[in-house]
């Protein structure tokens, strides 16, 4: 039986939702209550019971309202329960440093991937992406977990892509496991890709159904080699859009994926490799100081 809905907890929720997404930006009262939909009584008592709560806080002069200093102590009890993202902040760092690309840490969940830190290079204008962003992992997303997931799930994924594409894939997934990291090309902006990965993931949480938009959408990515390409010539030149790594806990499933964006964007193929090699030896460190190891049939040699 499904958990009746608690409206109360929704708004909650969906508040924190909004001023996550709005960082270092605070709201009125009437600005919470046209976007919550909530009668101005309603919402200024539940107002009221997270300022004294500490999770709100409330500007006296502009009467409006941003998170509270008890969302630092919350935030970092649940930090402290991620050893393998507290290990990999410096890791990540070094990884940009050397890189002059972005990198950015994946969460990885049942049905998602959630993005838990970035380190972006300041000289290069980008979008970053939201703290606590969902991406879904169903195709054409998740091809980079998919690979090191046993065969079962691995099929299951790959049941959900087109026919006339699905071998294609089974062979990228192959060679992904091969070399040790994954490796996408741009064939959208990236704030395209970003929001229709928002729109599949909305669609799942609510009915588990895309709407035509994304499913045309979905449908075209997967039939475009460029977006998940099996191999790359070492002397063509590629719009790289990311090369992703696994961090394999002790259990041997994947834990946390490492994110690189090459900045510039257009490099050889000869660089990818190099790049993905940076991203397997930095993982495999991350692997090791958590007793980890990809489970047996996971993952094959390690290399380009």
């Amino acid at each position: 039986m499904a958990p009746r809905p608690s409206p109360q907890t929704s708004r909650v929720v969906d508040l924190f939702e909004i001023l996550a997404a709005n960082p270092g930006r605070s709201l009125s009262l009437a600005e919470i209550s046209r976007q919550l939909d909530v009668h101005k009584a309603s919402c200024h008592s539940m107002l009221a019971v997270l300022v004294g709560a500490g999770w709100l806080v409330r500007d006296p002069h502009s009467k409006t309202y941003q998170m509270g200093s008890a969302m630092l102590r919350l935030g970092a009890a649940a930090s402290s329960r991620l050893p393998a993202l507290d290990l990999a902040r410096p890791a990540m760092a070094a990884l940009a440093l050397e890189t002059g690309g972005h990198c950015i840490a994946f969460l990885v969940g049942e049905d998602h991937v959630t993005v838990a830190h970035q380190v972006r290079n300041v000289r290069v204008p980008s979008t970053p992406m939201a703290i606590g962003t969902e991406l879904p992992t169903r195709p054409p997303y998740g091809a980079a977990l998919a690979a090191w997931v046993g065969a079962d799930q691995r099929d299951r994924w790959l049941d959900r892509v087109p026919a006339d594409a699905r071998e294609r894939y089974r062979r990228a997934l192959a060679a992904t496991r091969r070399r040790g990291y994954a490796v996408g090309l741009h064939v959208l902006p990236d704030v395209r890709l970003q929001e229709l990965a928002s729109l599949i993931r909305a669609a799942e949480m609510r009915s588990g159904r895309l709407g035509d938009l994304a499913d045309a959408l979905t449908g075209e990515l997967m039939h475009r080699e460029a977006w998940f390409p099996a191999k790359l010539a070492a002397g063509r030149v590629y719009d790289v859009s990311h090369v992703d790594a696994p961090v394999f806990d002790s259990e041997g499933n994947v834990t946390l994926i490492l994110s690189l964006l090459p900045v510039p964007s257009a490099v050889t193929g000869a660089t990818v490799t190099s790049l993905g090699q940076q991203m397997v030896a930095a993982t495999a460190r991350l692997t090791e100081a958590l007793g980890g190891a990809p489970a047996a049939g996971a993952a094959g040699g390690r290399g380009s």
